[in-house]
């Protein structure tokens, strides 16, 4: 029961995130879109993992590791220019 809802609050938060991301014009609605749904896709994933009793946590040695910040849409097009 404890990961479904810390799944749940997970999924929850990440959409938010993807939504205020889509709302500042960082990623248009389609991208945010095929993010929720893969977001979806993932959560149903773990919680399949927690009720079968396996565990899907960070790899070891990169539980305290930051999170990697994602490329805004102007660093992207600088990225695909410089290669």
């Amino acid at each position: 029961m404890i990961t479904v809802l810390t799944v749940e609050a997970a999924l929850q938060r990440t959409c938010a995130i993807f939504r205020d991301r889509a709302d500042r014009d960082d990623i248009t609605p389609a991208e945010r879109d095929l993010l929720i749904d893969g977001a979806i896709l993932l959560a149903m994933h773990v919680d399949e993992l927690a009720r079968e009793g396996r565990h899907a946590g960070p790899a070891p040695g990169r539980a305290g590791a930051a999170w990697p910040q994602p490329a805004g849409r102007h660093e992207r097009h600088r990225a695909a220019a410089a290669a």
